[in-house]
């Protein structure tokens, strides 16, 4: 009986080990060249790019937020999310961010974000990451591409 439990539970060690090993290394996920952004109607939105890699087969999530001061210490600020299945390399992808109180201005404005990239078939995700804080210029829209 003693070497019966021995070998079950040595089996059950080593089929362990063998899970851990099998077990998908950490996805790895890359946001940069995050664009200036140029107002559309007068700042009542602004438009950019950025550039994702990522692991194929995961779940990737961005949220991007610029943030800007625009007269006497008032604040301009709006949101960028978006959610996708990767299918592996590189992506450059739109932002199109309305400020949810003040227009924005020209100038410069703060960057700052999340990402996350998740197995696709598992339930837990993991904390993401912060994005650095990065500094663009916001700008008019060109007329000559308005047209």
């Amino acid at each position: 009986m003693r070497r019966t439990t021995r070998a079950v539970a040595a089996a059950a060690f080593a089929g362990g080990l063998g899970l851990v090993a099998a077990a998908p290394a950490q996805a790895v996920v890359e946001i940069y060249d995050i664009s200036d952004a140029t107002r559309i109607a007068e700042g009542a939105a602004i438009t950019g790019t950025y550039t994702v890699t990522c692991t194929e087969g995961t779940d990737v999530f961005v949220s991007l937020t610029v943030t800007q001061r625009v007269s006497e210490g008032r604040i301009a600020n709006g949101s960028s999310f978006e959610q996708w299945t990767c299918e592996g390399g590189e992506l450059t992808l739109d932002y199109e961010i309305v400020p949810f109180t003040m227009a924005y201005d020209e100038g410069p404005a703060v960057v700052s974000g999340f990402l996350q990239e998740c197995p696709t078939p598992e339930q837990f995700c993991g904390p993401g990451t912060q994005l650095p804080l990065q500094v663009i210029e916001i700008s008019d829209e060109d007329p000559y591409l308005a047209e």
